[in-house]
């Protein structure tokens, strides 16, 4: 089997069909869909059904949440490739089919994603940056700097290199919104990231989505960017591009101080941006985010 298609499913028995679909309707032929339903109290496991032997289909009881059931996905997959797709989210027909031709060209690449767009709940394409950002787009190659900045990947558009997700040693379970983004960082720092400028994922935007719960998100950025901060030195010393490195461990400690400043922990935020501005003087959004945290603390969420 060359690609294991991973979809964990939760409660979105209105858009799982067409999910599947997507899954099922790829060009690219040798393939399988394992579906790992986390206990859904809709008409999902209904519908999934409905598919019989055309999809594997597993069902978490209890609940046990989304990256302890991805990691579950993993374990049952036998392809050399993975890639992951939320039920929420569609696929075009081609995605697949590019995305082994471009993995199976460097054998350093240990994954890749796609352009796409985001769409409404109903599948409408929505315009501007809904989610406070454009689709993701990177370059190709050594490129953990970029992700050290950002998470700059949307994890139905992944396809990644099973052998590479394993020796990373997985998803990591104790997140609940940003696991997606611990794992690329892991899997760039192992190798190339590729990118396809094409339109081939669909991100669904819709009340519910688990993205939406701001406070966790942002403890969660917490935890990865005090990471960042801890391997300063190490990653500055593997980078392949110690420029960049230095802009985007820059940019994360000033996250990481906006971050602080939010909190309420004026001190730790000022200690951040002062690094930030030594690994790179030219930052002048450090500056102002520095002066802004002596301002009150009602005036700072506001801007920031």
């Amino acid at each position: 089997m060359k690609v294991s298609v991973l979809i964990t499913s939760y409660n979105h028995g209105r858009w799982i069909a067409e999910c599947v679909e997507s899954a099922l309707n790829q060009t690219y032929g040798d393939r399988e869909v394992i579906v790992v339903d986390d206990g859904s109290s809709d008409d999902s496991i209904q519908i999934l059904d409905g598919y019989g032997d055309r999809i594997r289909l597993f069902v978490n009881d209890p609940n046990i949440g989304t990256y302890p059931t991805l990691n579950r996905a993993l374990t049952l997959a036998s392809g050399e490739y993975v890639a992951v797709l939320n039920s929420d989210d569609a696929w075009l027909p081609q995605k697949l089919e590019k995305q082994v031709a471009l993995m199976d060209s460097n054998p350093q690449m240990t994954f890749c994603h796609t352009s796409g767009w985001f769409i409404d709940a109903d599948g409408s394409e929505l315009s501007g940056a809904p989610m406070g950002f454009p689709f993701p787009r990177t370059d190709q190659g050594n490129i953990l700097h970029t992700f050290v900045a950002n998470n700059s990947a949307i994890a139905s558009s992944v396809l990644m290199r099973a052998s590479a997700s394993n020796q990373v040693g997985g998803f990591d379970g104790n997140f609940r919104n940003l696991g997606d983004w611990d794992m690329w960082l892991g899997l760039a720092e192992l190798g190339e990231v590729g990118f396809l400028d094409d339109k081939l994922t669909k991100y669904r935007i819709h009340g519910s989505n688990t993205i939406y719960s701001t406070a966790t998100t942002r403890e969660e950025e917490l935890v990865i960017r005090t990471k960042h901060r801890a391997r300063e030195r190490e990653l500055l010393a593997k980078a392949s591009n110690r420029p960049a490195m230095r802009r985007a461990l820059s940019h994360s400690l000033a996250c990481l101080g906006s971050l602080y400043s939010i909190r309420g922990d004026a001190r730790e935020a000022r200690v951040c941006f002062v690094e930030s501005v030594r690994l790179n003087p030219r930052r002048a959004k450090s500056v102002l985010r520095y002066l802004l945290t002596y301002a009150p603390l009602s005036v700072r969420k506001r801007l920031l």
